[in-house]
């Protein structure tokens, strides 16, 4: 009896300030109850140390793995919920027994339901909490639970308040037809508490940004806002610089490193919660009739594969795929409701607006000059005044023996068909590639008097062009893949080579 009083008298002196103003009362009247051994303690001065709470903890009630059979949790302010297990030894949801519960997250709270323990028992007589279950959380409680065993046995609990200590995160608990107030591990609240729709398996798409080859937001009536496609195969040795951006009234091609930047957004899209299957009636809750937008991730067929435990390649045939969400209404501030293959589900916002947020100028390429050295075969420059060269590489593998790296590539470099210096040509280019444009040409502007065409060739056969035409006086307005967008300084460009 002494110890129980003394256990509750720590309680009292170590709670935080504010806790609750009539649980010290309730404590005192305990402690009254216990006698002698409680007053002295009383009288002692408040600097005096207050003894720590020794280990006192055990079992509740210990049973095997896997031997729980139906559960039921209710956590204030939540519907209540329940699963059983079915004859392949799974837990499923009681009210819908196709819902196999996520073994991960399922685990947690079987453990602890299999297990229960307690940290120490606060005392073993009703009389001194039962007219005061309000200070305790225990009158309305934060979770009620209630479980059966194989073995029979079946067990029913209540979890209320914090122990409000500052060194020890505990609860209250009791536990039905047992008279003692338990402190239990406030773990063991966090892993009841689990959402049910935490538990419902969530189907997500593989999205492999190696693949992808086309990204597209549509309004929720299917038109284009903006999408960026490869122009070429994901296999191209250039397809980071391949990629255009297309809008209602914009087509021209990005810059790589943006959409390096998009396909690694597009890659993190998944479904969050399970909400529910698609109904007319919950689409419409849900802002999912119309959606806010729609999103798809297109992926190229490909060969991937993966290296097995004892080394060896195992390739896979994937075909091409495309994942669509439609996306509805703001749950709260980190989520939005989405669609995906006819159910609904939650989706972090901010993950999809760093994709229907995007601003579609913010990814076009600013350089002119968009092929990169090393993928080079050749160049054609055309001027206005008839005069024409013709650049052309060719590359040959370094033969062993040679002095550097067998396995460098030797560049030669040819003008109008004579030898030409290819550093210097590779000097030329470099400048030409680092170039900038100035600023955006005026909505309506038309193309004319074209001074310079330069055709780019590709070692995988692409053929890519740049032209350089009259603006103003001091620019030339610059027109990529046929694509008019901006302009540039006259002579940014120099063909001096």
């Amino acid at each position: 009896m002494a110890e129980e009083e003394d256990n509750l008298l720590k309680v009292q002196k170590k709670r935080k300030p504010g806790w609750r103003k009539r649980l010290p009362a309730l404590l005192l009247g305990m402690i009254i109850l216990g006698g002698g051994l409680a007053v002295y303690a009383l009288k002692r001065e408040p600097e005096a140390p207050v003894p720590k709470r020794t280990e006192t903890g055990g079992v509740i009630l210990g049973e095997e793995r896997g031997s729980l059979t139906r559960m039921e949790i209710h956590v204030r302010g939540r519907e209540a919920w329940s699963a059983v297990r079915n004859r392949e030894g799974k837990l499923v949801s009681e009210k819908d027994q196709s819902w196999v519960l996520d073994e991960a997250l399922s685990e947690r709270i079987e453990d602890a339901l299999e297990n229960l323990v307690y940290e120490e028992i606060l005392t073993e007589n009703p009389a001194e909490y039962r007219e005061r279950l309000e200070e305790f959380g225990l009158e309305e409680p934060e979770l009620t639970a209630s479980a059966d065993y194989a073995d029979g046995k079946t067990i029913s609990f209540r979890i209320g308040d914090a122990s409000g200590l500052e060194d020890a995160d505990w609860r209250f608990m009791l536990v039905d037809g047992d008279d003692r107030l338990y402190a239990v591990a406030g773990s063991l609240m966090e892993d009841l508490k689990t959402e049910q729709e935490l538990l419902h398996p969530v189907k997500k798409p593989e999205i492999q940004t190696s693949r992808l080859d086309r990204i597209t937001i549509r309004s929720g009536d299917e038109s284009l806002l903006m999408e960026w496609q490869l122009e070429g195969r994901i296999t191209d040795r250039n397809a980071a610089d391949n990629w255009i951006l297309k809008t209602r009234d914009i087509r021209y091609p990005a810059d790589a490193e943006q959409i390096s930047s998009l396909k690694k957004n597009a890659g993190n899209l998944q479904p969050g919660l399970y909400v529910g299957e698609a109904t007319t009636e919950n689409l419409a809750e849900y802002g999912l009739e119309k959606p806010e937008h729609i999103i798809e991730i297109h992926m190229a067929a490909a060969t991937t594969g993966q290296v097995t435990a004892d080394g060896v390649y195992d390739p896979a045939e994937r075909e091409a795929e495309t994942v669509r969400f439609a996306i509805g209404k703001q749950r709260n501030e980190m989520t939005v409701y989405a669609l995906y293959e006819g159910v609904i589900y939650t989706m972090n916002h901010f993950t999809v607006a760093a994709l229907t947020e995007t601003d579609p100028r913010t990814t076009l390429s600013r350089h002119p000059v968009t092929v990169p050295m090393e993928l080079l075969s050749g160049i054609t420059i055309e001027r206005a005044d008839g005069t024409k060269d013709e650049f052309q590489l060719s590359y040959t593998a370094q033969p062993a023996g040679k002095e550097g790296n067998p396995d460098e590539t030797a560049v030669t470099c040819t003008k109008n068909g004579a030898d030409y210096s290819y550093e210097t040509f590779s000097a030329v280019y470099e400048r030409m590639r680092v170039v900038t444009v100035s600023g955006e040409l005026p909505p309506g502007w038309e193309k004319q008097n074209s001074r310079i065409v330069y055709t780019f060739r590709t070692l995988n056969g692409a053929v890519h062009t740049l032209e350089l035409s009259d603006f103003d006086a001091m620019h030339d307005a610059v027109t990529v893949d046929g694509y008019t967008l901006f302009y540039l300084i006259r002579d940014g460009i120099t063909d001096r080579i």
